[in-house]
């Protein structure tokens, strides 16, 4: 675009500053100009700018040069929105990898072209080369238990043949275990109490539940707005149960290599059996178990693998209980749902008035405060998550940590200031609310989201 082509979008911009398209197209042209500054204050001075993923990426683009952590932000709402957006991971390699960050850069760009294979950056796997495998395995993943020799060693996995396994993810050579319980969770009283039936009774109590022919061990999808609990749950199933806790993400399996990902996922359910009694979370369902009739190509056969492993026909899955999470129960593969795989579906909501003071009091409980009356603040925060409620107290701190900067004399939380942060705080549910009540309204043929239309008709 040369010189007088943009002088003439500015003068059009000028006398009608509401034209997104004339802004957005300007923004682009001087991001590809080498002119990032004037890109930004072309991005700021827009009235609004539209809620799409094309314009949401355009932000970060622009935030990418001028600044980064608002881009990784920005970038972090998109995937909570699409976890397949590969674009979203390709921009959030590039910021990993001018922070040097090599191993985050590689998975965000692993992620990337595995869901769009068309994507390269001749840069970035110039800058990765040499932390990616030598040469890409040629044959397929097994879909069943690696032979194990006489002796009792297991044989190297077939589906890598003469080359080395591939690496873990760092998560499984250290499990945790959790010492927090359901009573550092505020409320969710219903949604504990079935986790309590379906994994934690049967796996305490195995002589009662073995005459009804009930094993410990299965599978519970929780779904919800991002920041209720769905994590802190599943920790502290673990932790109740005493076992291992081993979570994994969709970056942490990924892998360009013809048959890796599929391999890694194979793996991280033998290691969790071989470290039973153990708790697997998988988070962002949607990403890993994404409906295969919109999943890739390459995204397709994990999906398969998934299923095989649920369904313990590589291994005994006794005493492993599954917890997954999803923002987005919609995009999640049909057959996942089916008995003896996630045959539990719970919804988790916005903690109600009597969980937001809970999580307020276990939020405020080993902090100085004053007295306060959460009461009001529970009134005042309807539909806010545990994540909003931990913010409000978050942002009170600083308040209370500057005050005793400044006047060098202990400070204290007060209403007051407890006050002042909830103004500033809006509730993050109300996007994926919106979002959901059109599922629950219009997809709901099969029940599956019965406790979210109970939830939009109280």
């Amino acid at each position: 675009m040369n010189d007088q082509t943009l002088k003439l979008l500015e003068k059009a911009l000028t006398a009608s500053p509401g034209d997104w398209e004339t802004r957005a197209h300007l923004i682009d042209a001087h991001l590809a100009a080498g002119r990032p500054q004037r890109a930004a204050e072309l991005l700021k001075a827009a009235p609004e700018i539209p809620d799409t993923e094309a314009d949401a990426l355009r932000k970060a683009r622009v935030e990418m040069e001028t600044a980064p952590a608002e881009a990784q932000l920005t970038l972090e709402r998109v995937l909570t929105r699409n976890k397949a957006c590969a674009q979203a991971y390709l921009l959030l390699a590039k910021i990993f990898h001018k922070r040097g960050l090599r191993e985050e850069a590689r998975k965000k760009y692993g992620a990337a072209t595995i869901i769009d294979e068309s994507l390269h950056d001749e840069e970035l796997e110039a800058w990765l080369g040499d932390s990616q495998p030598p040469s890409p395995p040629k044959a397929a993943p097994p879909t069943a238990a690696p032979p194990v020799a006489a002796d009792g060693v297991d044989d190297p996995p077939v589906g890598i043949l003469a080359q080395e396994a591939a690496p873990l993810p760092d998560i499984i050579a250290g499990p945790e275990a959790p010492k927090i319980t359901f009573d550092d969770i505020g409320g969710m009283t219903e949604v504990i109490e079935r986790i309590r039936m379906n994994i934690i009774y049967p796996f305490k109590n195995p002589e009662v539940f073995k005459k009804f022919n009930k094993k410990s061990g299965g599978g519970i999808l929780m779904y919800g707005p991002p920041g209720c609990g769905k994590t802190h749950i599943a920790r502290a199933t673990a932790g109740e149960c005493g076992a291992a806790f081993m979570t994994i993400a969709i970056t942490d399996i990924l892998s360009k290599w013809l048959g890796e990902s599929e391999q890694r996922l194979h793996q991280f359910f033998e290691t969790a059996r071989r470290r039973t009694p153990a708790v697997i979370f998988i988070d962002e369902m949607d990403a890993i178990g994404v409906s295969r009739s919109d999943a890739s190509s390459a995204m397709a056969p994990l999906v398969n693998v998934l299923l095989t492993e649920l369904d313990g026909i590589t291994g005994k899955n006794e005493n492993l209980m599954v917890l997954a999470a999803t923002n987005t129960p919609w995009r999640v593969d049909d057959a996942l749902r089916r008995p003896g795989r996630f045959d539990r579906v719970l919804f988790v909501p916005p903690p109600d008035a009597p969980a937001r003071e809970a999580i307020l009091k276990i939020c405020l409980r080993d902090l100085p405060v004053e007295k306060v009356d959460l009461g009001k603040i529970v009134k005042m925060t309807d539909r806010f998550s545990g994540a909003d409620l931990r913010a409000i107290v978050e942002r009170a701190s600083e308040r209370a940590i500057f005050q005793e900067m400044r006047t060098g004399q202990a400070g204290k939380l007060t209403q007051a200031m407890l006050m002042e942060a909830l103004k500033e705080t809006r509730p993050s549910t109300n996007e994926w609310l919106e979002t959901a009540r059109s599922y629950a309204a219009y997809a709901n043929r099969t029940g599956l989201y019965d406790e979210l239309v109970a939830f939009f008709e109280k």
